[in-house]
């Protein structure tokens, strides 16, 4: 490695050295995420890792990710933001903030943000921050994701940026708070306990990274490595073919009516930029497909690291030359109060296909068939025989898009989400649930020169009376489109088996359970790509 240094400063950083650089950087990251899912009480963490890790400079600007939740990981910085422009002079060491503010940062009210500011002798050198999503956050039903709301507050408890940890000690009152206002409340303080730890850790190995280096080469590192990355950004903007590109997508519906709703992009490339336009998109839901404007953003962050170079570090430099413009009251930046539980999980993947749509013209090489458009939400909650209260919360992996140069993978989480299922063994020792099949659907994935992926089909028998079935899904009417000829992926489906007799359920619905009925989860496939020759009749 070289590193040239002039009067005790770093003044430059060559490539082989930016390369170490990096590595170091991510994996610290990596290591919080580590700790994290080792130490966490609920399932959702600790086999899922439904949870997202990241280290950002004392500006706020991010620094390094680990490679986990991208729904999590592009809205955070919006949080860090918030919190330093109006807690800098209020911020200590050994202080740990806590927030699930949709509408400052966050997403929706299960995923918690907790976030450290780390120093160095009194000065304020970065944060260490996480986001988990947590099985139950209080609401109307167990698991705080409804299959319908038409407001925050039917959604669980919001809190705006508040210490749960000052200078080291516990915010007792915060935990009696919480505890208050969830159905698990040792799981809940279990895992915010872990995400708290995974903070120190972070901050552990931030500082020890300063002291080898100084903090003048790790302000000069920072820099060249925001640098690298929006120079490699500038340059495969440059590789797209320049113009002005549209798209329009349709919800299934908002789960109060049976009406689609529009969601509508405009994509304008330059030299310099990439320009997203939201503004045709539909007036903001009564229902909770609305997304924040950090989920939005979000998805530009996703879609805009696929498109380009994926091998780009991910911080602040990586996205300055992007600008978005969401116009507020629509259902893709709210005004505060609207219900948003959907929003970050269900609409979030629609506006990653409607990106992908609109560019797929200026980048056929690149893009391939829909994938499955949906997370398939499932949450079961309700009285625990071992005592007390359970809420078990699923995303179901289904089929990917086709792509130019190979079929769609089958049976995985695609696009916003990035998690992995709950195995069957740990999923039936915590809860009173028994799962009945979990397999393939053969042929659900659209046909073409590449094959789209095909969906899952899971299907969960609940073992005790009482308990409440919420269900977030798309898909359910529109297909996910194949690309250049290729055929549409199959839709998914939602349904009860009680008695032996199929019941039909809605993409959006909360339903009342009986002990031994059949929860069944269809998802849907993938698109294809290309249209198959017809064989001749003579072969």
């Amino acid at each position: 490695m070289m590193i040239v240094i002039i009067g005790g400063y770093v003044i430059a950083t060559d490539p082989a050295t930016l390369e170490v650089i990096k590595s170091a950087l991510i994996s610290i990251p990596e290591e919080m995420g580590t700790v994290l899912k080792r130490t966490a009480y609920s399932v959702n963490i600790k086999e899922r890792m439904d949870a997202s890790c990241a280290v950002f400079d004392s500006g706020g600007g991010l620094i390094a990710q680990a490679e986990h939740i991208p729904v999590h990981l592009g809205s955070m910085p919006i949080a860090v933001e918030f919190i330093l422009d109006n807690y800098e002079s209020r911020l200590y060491d050994g202080d740990q903030l806590l927030m699930n503010d949709p509408y400052l940062g966050g997403t929706h009210i299960p995923d918690l943000t907790v976030v450290k500011p780390v120093f160095l002798r009194k000065k304020l050198v970065g944060f260490t921050a996480n986001r988990a999503h947590h099985a139950d956050m209080g609401g109307s039903v167990p698991g705080s994701m409804p299959g319908v709301s038409s407001d925050i507050f039917q959604e669980g408890l919001r809190l705006p940026p508040c210490k749960v940890l000052e200078r080291g000690l516990e915010n007792l009152e915060i935990l009696r708070v919480l505890e208050a206002n969830t159905r698990t409340p040792e799981e809940r303080l279990g895992d915010l306990r872990a995400q708290c730890a995974a903070n120190m850790v972070g901050a552990k190995r931030l500082l020890e990274f300063i002291e080898k280096y100084s903090y003048s080469g790790y302000e000069r590192f920072v820099t060249d490595l925001q640098s690298y990355s929006r120079r490699r950004m500038l340059h495969a903007i440059q590789q797209i073919n320049k113009g002005t590109y549209r798209a329009i997508e349709y919800l299934d519906d908002d789960g109060v009516s049976d009406e689609p709703v529009k969601l509508s992009v405009v994509v304008k490339v330059s030299s310099s930029y990439l320009t997203f336009d939201f503004g045709g998109s539909a007036p903001e839901s009564p229902g909770n497909l609305n997304a924040p404007a950090a989920v939005t953003t979000a998805c530009v962050f996703y879609a805009v690291r696929c498109i380009t170079d994926p091998t780009i570090p991910p911080n602040r430099g990586c996205f300055e030359p992007i600008r978005i413009n969401i116009p507020s009251g629509t259902i893709l930046n709210p005004r505060e109060g609207a219900a948003v539980s959907a929003g970050n999980v269900e609409t979030s993947q629609r506006v990653a296909d409607l990106i992908f749509s609109a560019l797929a013209p200026a980048l056929p090489e690149k893009l391939g068939g829909q994938s499955q458009g949906t997370m398939n939400n499932t949450v079961i909650g309700g009285p625990n025989p071992s005592g007390g209260e359970f809420s078990y919360y699923e995303t179901i992996g289904g089929g990917e898009g086709a792509l130019p140069y190979r079929a769609g993978q089958s049976g995985i989480q695609v696009h916003m989400t990035n998690t992995a299922n709950t195995p069957i063994e740990a999923l039936e020792s915590i809860f009173p649930l028994r799962v009945e099949s979990y397999e393939f659907i053969s042929g659900s994935g659209g046909s073409g020169v590449h094959r789209g992926g095909d969906g899952l089909r899971r299907a969960l028998r609940v073992l005790v009376d009482g308990t409440v079935l919420s269900i977030q899904s798309e898909r359910r009417k529109f297909t996910p489109k194949g690309s250049f000829g290729g055929e549409d992926g199959r839709v998914g489906k939602n349904y009860l088996i009680r008695n032996g007799k199929k019941i039909p359920l809605p993409g959006k619905t909360i339903t009342n359970l009986l002990k031994n009925d059949v929860v069944v989860i269809e998802s849907p496939g993938g698109g294809g790509y290309g249209k198959r020759k017809k064989r001749s009749s003579k072969q």
